[in-house]
């Protein structure tokens, strides 16, 4: 038997272990996947796991691309735009900061993201477990992570460092994605109704892949890539149809994402320092004023506000990705923080997620 047959049991077992002590609390279990993934990290092989996790990413923030299709895209207010705006100062807070700690332009950028952007993926899981995705604070906590993702994907297009060449590839996709959702997108959603759940579930693995591999090859992000892949499919009407086929597979595979980066934060970490630390605590509290600020000008009541501002607490896909993209070009500082953050804010966040309303009613 191979090898990583036996690694991909162990895994799955702990993981499933630690996915159902979380749930009587209401937790979303990617907190627990990254406490298996520090505990496995000096005994399993990682590596034995792979393709699964890179699928699972790749998965993942196809996912994100279908919550945030062009539909919905169309739907966000003036006051959302306004709560985005006010969100969107971290960005350059954070890129003031990577000047200070003495990064050059490209790494300063990669840590004004990391200290920027909130995880669509966590928050959204967390508002439908919480069953508040009818409230009002959630529509501007939707809409702000709308925001998020559409400049985190240009940040990252800019600082991937790929040539020209990447960048006209990304350009030109979105083109191609564009000229065939309006010239041929009705066709095309009829013709795909008539296909069977699993010839559109091979044709939609096949489409994230390739466009991946595409991206890679060209030197930009396959991570956009597949962000990009699920605008197109929220655009052409398969939403429901691929969140339904793309659940399981999608979720396995996160699992085993985030077990990686937590094994991988062992060695990451192992070299933290209080400079870390303190850009790190910076990126926490930096975001709640902006964020609280954002939701009243959006209309929302001081207590609502507050809400908004604790959802958008955790860090998770897009932090990683920034993570590992500023390693391979050296900017370990980037790295650490980045990891650091989502270890951090993903139990943090659920934390004030599931209680913050009864603490501030409590309060009063």
């Amino acid at each position: 038997m191979h090898e990583s047959v036996t690694a991909f049991a162990i895994a799955t077992l702990l993981l499933g272990l630690g996915a159902a002590l979380v749930h009587r609390w209401h937790f979303p279990p990617l907190a627990a996947y990254l406490l298996v993934g520090l505990v496995l990290g000096r005994f399993l092989n990682t590596e034995s796991l792979e393709p699964l996790p890179s699928l699972g990413l790749l998965l993942l923030m196809f996912s994100v691309g279908l919550e945030f299709g062009p539909d919905r895209l169309q739907q966000m207010s003036g006051r959302v735009m306004r709560a985005g705006g006010w969100d969107a100062v971290a960005l350059p807070v954070g890129i003031l900061v990577g000047f200070l700690a003495g990064l050059d332009w490209k790494g300063a950028l990669l840590l004004g993201g990391v200290m920027y952007v909130s995880s669509s993926a966590v928050i959204v899981k967390l508002i439908l477990d919480l069953r508040r995705a009818a409230n009002p604070e959630s529509e501007v906590v939707l809409g702000v992570l709308v925001f998020e993702d559409l400049l985190i994907t240009i940040l990252l297009i800019l600082v991937h460092g790929g040539s020209g060449l990447s960048f006209a590839v990304v350009v030109g996709l979105l083109g191609l994605f564009w000229l065939l959702l309006r010239l041929g997108g009705h066709w095309l959603n009829r013709q795909l109704q008539l296909l069977s759940d699993e010839l559109v579930l091979l044709l939609g693995a096949a489409l994230v892949s390739a466009t991946a591999v595409l991206f890679h090859a060209a030197g930009a992000s396959e991570a956009v890539a597949a962000f990009i892949c699920g605008v197109l499919a929220a655009g052409l009407g398969l939403r429901e149809r691929l969140e339904h086929l793309f659940g399981s597979v999608r979720d396995l595979g996160v699992a085993l994402f985030f077990l990686t980066v937590g094994a991988t934060a062992l060695t990451l970490l192992d070299s933290v320092s209080a400079g870390v630390m303190v850009v790190c605590l910076l990126a926490l509290l930096i975001k709640l004023p902006l964020n609280f600020k954002g939701a009243r000008v959006a209309g929302l009541s001081v207590r609502r506000s507050t809400f908004a501002a604790a959802y958008l607490v955790p860090r998770g896909e897009f932090n990683l990705i920034l993570g590992a993209m500023a390693m391979q070009q050296g900017y370990p500082l980037v790295g650490q923080v980045a990891v650091l953050l989502v270890l951090i804010s993903i139990p943090l966040g659920s934390l004030l997620m599931r209680f913050m309303p009864s603490w501030y009613d409590r309060s009063k």
